[in-house]
């Protein structure tokens, strides 16, 4: 038992570590981030919301779980990453303790490394709120679902098993309430709680298993219900269309796949110029190598699991972990959400169940020649993920971004100008106020993208403002913004802060709208 408590926190310590490059450069955090931290903030001042700021279909969740985080250790930026890290860390240790049950240590280990040295695909979930808090629930259902079946097979008749049954359950459904995302591995998790009633119970016992079942599921659906019947709610555009399949396995085979396996790279050279890393060729090679080999080893797994010989609960759970690459891939094919190369996103659940999936290869292999086949992956994806931090690292080596002097400049410069209200491109604005903490306050240019509206109400009554641009973030012609902008304003300054261009607007009292 304390071997495997050490493995554990090994497990936890290391996924930390991975991503300290990021952690160092959590004051480079992104808008969508922010908004999480800034409605975190506000339910710390007792300003609560069932949705997140400016969305009618993912829920706060995130932010509640960030805004425990800010009670403790305030609300700095590296609080609120490490917020949404600590839900991925506990899903690893999480999943360590489940595949426990079923292969000793070294093999749990080694599983669970899947989850510790991701590629950088993995970066925009487990760094980066708001979906964490819906796949730490998702994870945890198989947990509790699992260990139903252990429980059951140990006393069939026992509460002990209907409870966790019921729980995992619940928590499947309730994934799916905190972000829809979860929505791609709820029938994961509910399907083994099936399979694990049929295969477990017989009789009376199996109906009582299938109804903790069945009310889990229902109770966790509550809060997508009251959700979606509650004032504000709108639907996400989460719809499926055989349309889409030309151009998303398109995009699945030349781009997203290959991201999302490390055989390419995708890394922003500066701050959101993401170009594909060019290795050498013969690193190129060996990504690809590694990939083919863990696609090898799902394959002998797959058979492992058909061929028996394992016991019924390792095979029930490794066929779940499996099945998530039919269906990941091919709700991927037919989502109207695929868009880009970021839409790799879309095939997170591929890496988080990986452990589960390759459950019964491990069952079959020594710790020692398991490591040894997953070990070029676990290289590759290591490299990918390290190289997906972009400038947060140099070669081997962690780096802080120089980017975070200019934030500060700006922020004294509009202290020193009295400035409390600006305007900047989206991906600058929400992460700037952020960063001041609302001393200093941006709305988007385009009203179109506005997260929370008493930013604009408070904006719109200022009578000095500054219009902020950063060449790495903005998405916009300055010159164009500001002229539209500036149009009937009494002064125009231009002045600089490091790289941030910035104009200070002087607007004429007649233009302004009535207190």
């Amino acid at each position: 038992m304390r071997g495997a408590r050490s493995a554990g926190a090994l497990l936890a310590v290391l996924s930390y570590a991975f991503r300290f490059p990021a952690l160092l450069n959590a004051d480079s955090t992104n808008s969508d981030a922010a908004i999480v931290g800034l409605q975190a903030m506000h339910i710390l001042r007792g300003e609560t919301s069932p949705f997140l700021w400016g969305s009618g279909y993912q829920t706060s969740a995130d932010s509640f779980v960030a805004a425990l985080f800010f009670a403790v250790l305030g609300s700095a930026p590296w609080v609120l990453m490490v917020s949404a890290l600590s839900l991925h860390v506990a899903a690893t240790v999480l999943v360590f303790s489940s595949l426990l049950r079923h292969v000793g240590k070294g093999a749990a280990f080694v599983l669970s490394l899947l989850l510790v040295l991701t590629p950088s695909s993995v970066h925009s979930y487990a760094l980066y709120p708001p979906r964490e808090a819906s796949l730490f629930l998702a994870l945890t259902a198989f947990v509790l679902v699992d260990r139903a079946a252990t429980a059951g097979t140990e006393a069939p008749s026992t509460r002990k098993a209907l409870v966790y049954l019921c729980a995992g359950c619940m928590f499947s459904t309730a994934a799916t309430a905190a972000d829809p995302y979860a929505m791609l591995v709820a029938p994961l998790s509910l399907g083994l709680a099936v399979w694990t009633a049929f295969g477990v119970w017989g009789g009376k016992e199996r109906m009582r298993a299938l109804g903790a079942s069945v009310s889990g599921a229902l109770v966790g659906l509550l809060p997508s219900i009251a959700l979606k019947t509650s004032q504000g709610a709108k639907n996400g555009p989460m719809t499926l269309s055989f349309s889409m399949i030309p151009h998303n396995a398109d995009l699945l085979v030349r781009e997203c796949l290959p991201w999302a396996m490390s055989t390419k790279v995708y890394f922003a050279k500066h701050v959101m110029d993401y170009s594909p890393w060019e290795p050498p060729a013969w690193v190129s090679a060996f990504l690809l190598l590694a990939a083919l080999v863990f696609a090898a080893a799902l394959g002998l797994s797959l058979r492992a699991a058909l061929r028996g010989g394992i016991s019924p609960e390792s095979r029930r759970l490794g066929a779940a972990g499996l099945f998530v690459f039919p269906l990941g891939i091919g709700s991927f094919l037919l989502s109207v959400m695929v868009m880009d190369h970021f839409s790799m996103r879309y095939l997170t659940a591929l890496t988080l169940l990986s452990p589960f999936a390759l459950l019964p290869l491990a069952k079959r292999l020594p710790p020692a020649r398991l490591l040894v086949l997953l070990a070029p992956f676990l290289l590759s994806s290591a490299i990918g993920g390290w190289v997906g931090f972009g400038p947060f690292v140099r070669g081997p080596i962690p780096v802080r971004m120089p980017e975070i002097a200019d934030d500060h400049a700006l922020r004294t410069l509009m202290q020193e100008k009295g400035l409390r209200y600006g305007i900047a491109d989206y991906w600058t604005a929400y992460r700037l106020t952020y960063l001041f903490r609302e001393e200093q306050t941006f709305v988007p240019t385009s009203p179109r993208e506005d997260r929370y509206a008493p930013y604009r109400r408070a904006f719109e009554q200022e009578g000095r403002v500054a219009y902020v641009f950063d060449e790495g973030r903005s998405r916009e012609n300055p010159h164009d913004e500001l002229r539209e902008l500036a149009a009937g304003a009494e002064n125009v300054e231009e002045l600089h802060a490091g790289k941030l261009r910035v104009w200070l607007i002087s607007r004429k009292q007649s233009e302004l709208p009535l207190h």
